[in-house]
């Protein structure tokens, strides 16, 4: 799915809440257990962890949507960098991200790091995530309310593990009431909430 958004502004408001470490891990792409490490590693600014009380899932973290494009770049560019010029550039992503830096390239002596490339990325998935929960229904009248596709009676869980061991083809050829885009969002849901840690 690709997106033309570039900032957090253009972001539905709904995905602008913290983020436990399952949806961080979806969104940048990697296990979760990579994203665990990072974190017990540490050297991620302390801004990137929620403190809202409505922010608390179990004992993990909550991160603020900022650390999907911190985490991403991190991956991608953070070991080519000294410590001091990956904690200035962990900064300045989040200035790109929030749309208040007109500079989204880092220009020094021939260095040149281009910021835009993690933060466009990420706010691409991050705009995936919200279309793949609103189009997630949990209704009790239906199926005892296992979230299921909107629309259909079909489960989230059952089709994202279809996606994993059939083709596209198969899946929209016998289940001629989804899409390609249910596909995605099912598998993409599933990711970002896993089984383990739906309510219910």
């Amino acid at each position: 799915m690709k997106s033309d958004f570039r900032t957090f502004s253009d972001l539905p408001k709904s995905i602008l809440r913290p983020f436990n470490l399952d949806e961080v891990a979806a969104v940048v792409d990697v296990d979760r257990k990579v994203v665990v490490r990072m974190i017990k590693k540490g050297g991620f600014p302390k801004s990137i962890f929620s403190s809202s009380k409505t922010a608390v899932s179990g004992s993990q973290p909550m991160l603020k949507p900022i650390a999907c494009p911190i985490v991403h770049f991190d991956l991608a560019a953070g070991h080519l960098l000294s410590p001091r010029l990956r904690r200035k550039l962990l900064r300045e992503i989040g200035d790109v991200a929030r749309g208040s830096s007109k500079q989204g390239v880092f220009k020094k002596g021939i260095l040149r790091v281009d910021l835009t490339g993690s933060v466009t990325k990420t706010v691409s998935r991050m705009a995936s995530l919200a279309s793949a929960e609103a189009a997630v229904l949990f209704d009790p009248e239906i199926r005892g309310g296992l979230p299921v596709m909107r629309g259909t009676r079909i489960g989230v869980y059952e089709l994202a593990d279809l996606c994993r061991f059939e083709t596209v083809h198969y899946i929209l050829e016998n289940f001629p009431s989804l899409t390609a885009e249910h596909l995605e969002q099912a598998s993409l849901y599933a990711r970002a909430h896993p089984l383990s840690s739906v309510p219910g």
